[in-house]
């Protein structure tokens, strides 16, 4: 059987551990963010719109070119490239 004491040490060993999972998931988001977000990536989901259960059509930007792709499960397929790009307002260029 386990005392008090010893099941006191488990419980905060298991709260400091899980503490330190959830840490390491928001320092790796927040990375990914801002190594995602830097200038010069040259690629930009510019906006998107779900069509089914788990279908969308995303609007990507690369480089000066902008794709429509349609997104499932599984795949992702080149639906258009758009001969003249979408004029987007001003707070969604940054």
């Amino acid at each position: 059987m386990l005392g008090a004491g010893s099941l006191l040490q488990v419980l905060l060993g298991l709260v400091v551990v899980l503490a330190l999972i959830a840490g390491a998931a928001w320092a790796s988001r927040r990375l990914n963010r801002l190594r995602l977000g830097a200038a010069g990536s040259g690629l930009r989901v510019l906006g998107g719109l779900a069509v089914g259960a788990r279908e969308r059509v995303v609007l990507v930007e690369v480089g000066g070119t902008q794709l429509l792709l349609g997104v499932a499960p599984g795949r992702v397929q080149a639906l258009h490239v758009l001969a003249t790009p979408l004029a987007l307002p001003e707070e969604e260029r940054k």
